[in-house]
């Protein structure tokens, strides 16, 4: 099994949409929650999100390119550009043909999906946009980046709602550290700050009219936000060889469910979903590799 390690960073965010910035920005605990400013708040009960609101499309595309584009697939390519650029990697041809592309996504272009159902229903519209499909897919991020960048090698998306971006990067990391690529661009975006997500978010109760706070005892729900986040993953000998700048080392990854009540998931998640057997095992053999490798460098 090959050793992975992250190589490059990239982000766009309510508190940043630099690695620096964001950095900052989370060691200063400066929160990114605010008044809703992006849509309108007339009809919605929870008027507080988390926005990416100094980031303009066409600072990072051109109008032809930012027109097929839904919004959760433009921050996905600017945080995937980024994220190339801080991993120093150069791809040549050979090395673009074996380049993973894994990107989590929940909910697909729901700008995109706001946008024509207004059109068609409350305008009493008789078309839809022509590129309403190309861009309202989950897979269109990551699409848009293996176009954008020229990667080649395996590319999908990984939809598991809350846990989409995480089980991505999973799975890229398992692809680089099983040496099916010897390289993964991952992460996961979401923009779904759009009155009919909002509506459909209410019906359910779970949001909050502060703040998001999940461990106070008077917490009152959750805050939607949108964002996306992009790692290099790569293997240990690769990055050494080229001389590329390491940020961490994945040492493992697991993941278990709990098959318990849908009603029960969107409340309170049963804790014995994490508490699976295998997942202590994989912890074991994490902690015998990396006492392994701490004894052949000694």
């Amino acid at each position: 099994m090959n050793r992975v390690v992250i190589t490059g960073i990239g982000v766009v965010t309510p508190i940043g949409n630099t690695r620096d910035t964001f950095w900052s920005a989370l060691v200063e605990a400066r929160s990114g929650i605010g008044p809703i400013t992006i849509i309108p708040t007339e009809r919605l009960n929870s008027r507080i999100a988390a926005q990416v609101l100094d980031f303009k499309p066409s600072e990072h595309f051109d109008p032809r390119r930012e027109s097929l584009l839904d919004r959760f697939a433009q921050f996905a390519v600017v945080a995937a550009r980024s994220a190339l650029r801080d991993s120093q990697l150069e791809l040549t041809e050979e090395l673009a043909l074996d380049t993973a592309t894994i990107i989590g996504n929940s909910t697909g272009g729901m700008n995109t999906l706001d946008d024509s159902f207004s059109r068609l229903y409350a305008t009493h519209g008789t078309r839809a946009h022509p590129l309403s499909i190309p861009r309202l897919m989950s897979n269109a991020a990551c699409s848009a980046i293996s176009m954008d960048l020229g990667l080649k090698g395996p590319t999908y998306t990984i939809a598991s709602a809350c846990s989409s971006g995480t089980h991505a990067i999973g799975q890229a990391f398992s692809m680089v550290r099983s040496g099916q690529v010897p390289i993964a661009l991952t992460g996961g975006t979401e923009a779904c700050l759009t009155v009919g997500t909002f509506k459909g978010w209410e019906a359910l109760r779970v949001l909050s009219a502060d703040t998001c706070r999940p461990f106070s005892r008077t917490r009152s729900g959750l805050v939607l936000g949108e964002g996306a986040a992009m790692f290099v993953l790569e293997t240990h000998e690769h990055a050494v060889a080229r001389g590329a700048p390491i940020y961490a080392e994945m040492l493992g990854f697991g993941m278990s469910a709990d098959a318990g009540d849908i009603h029960q998931q969107l409340i309170a998640a049963e804790p014995e979903g994490a508490n699976d057997p295998r997942r202590e095992r994989m912890l074991r053999e994490i902690a015998r590799s990396e006492a392994h490798r701490r004894q052949r460098l000694l």
